[in-house]
């Protein structure tokens, strides 16, 4: 191994089926007002090009707006669409492949695989990250496809005020950012935080963290416990995105 290469763990892959041929399937992928809802972006930019550049841009209010950025590495309608991934907390750049199969009923069978996250605790939590995020921006494509426009950024009564990279077995959710003047913000966690549990609920998944928080309301008083501390926080109301607003 050369000094600019890094060792990476397993990929993620998911598969779905879509109600849809692969052509309409490869439109909606790169069509910017859908990347809204399936995506949660606040903008998109990604060309149908290879070599193009592309860049999705979230404002989804907790904290700072911030983007994935890449590049279209490969590309052949409607079968295959590689893109060149920078991961955010790493700063290394992963593969996303996507692979669109016709059935044999004129449906799409797609495969997703996001590979290159650094074997080291942060690529740990971002795979972990991507991974569940992946598994719903997939079932939201599926929703806009079907005509039901559900959007990613939506969810939720109430909000901590964290947006997170991911989460790890036995250790619990890594912070990436905190809003200022959030409840989390208040309570005293900072972005590099890892939350363990709350109201002794444990986070081994995000899934344990949805659950969690779906089951809470605004107002509510919760328990964090981030490293040896507790901490109380008061969760507030979700907003959604400004612009969500007239949609």
């Amino acid at each position: 191994m050369t000094a600019n290469e890094t060792t990476t763990i397993a990929p993620v892959s998911h598969d779905v089926v879509l109600h849809h041929t692969p052509d309409r399937v490869w439109d909606k992928i790169f069509d910017g007002e859908a990347a809204r809802g399936w995506l949660g972006v606040a903008g998109f930019v990604m060309p149908e090009r290879q070599g193009a550049a592309f860049c999705w841009f979230y404002d989804a209010g907790p904290t700072m707006p911030s983007a994935d950025v890449g590049r279209i590495t490969a590309l052949q309608r409607p079968e295959r669409l590689t893109l060149l991934l920078r991961l955010a907390q790493s700063q290394v750049d992963s593969r996303v492949t996507l692979l669109l199969t016709r059935t044999d009923n004129g449906h799409t069978a797609l495969r997703l695989t996001h590979a290159g996250f650094p074997d080291d605790r942060i690529g740990r939590f971002e795979r972990d990250g991507w991974e569940h995020g992946w598994e719903h921006h997939l079932e939201l494509l599926a929703d806009h496809l079907d005509g039901r426009a559900n959007n990613y950024q939506i969810g939720h009564r109430a909000v901590l005020g964290v947006v997170p990279v991911g989460v790890t077995e036995g250790d619990g959710i890594l912070v990436s950012k905190v809003r200022s003047g959030s409840p989390a913000d208040l309570a005293g966690v900072r972005p590099g935080d890892v939350i363990r549990s709350a109201d002794q609920v444990v986070f081994d998944s995000m899934e344990d963290f949805d659950e969690w928080i779906d089951d809470r309301r605004p107002g509510d008083q919760v328990l964090l416990r981030v490293g040896d501390r507790s901490l109380a926080a008061v969760l507030e109301a979700k907003q959604p995105p400004e612009y969500l607003a007239n949609v």
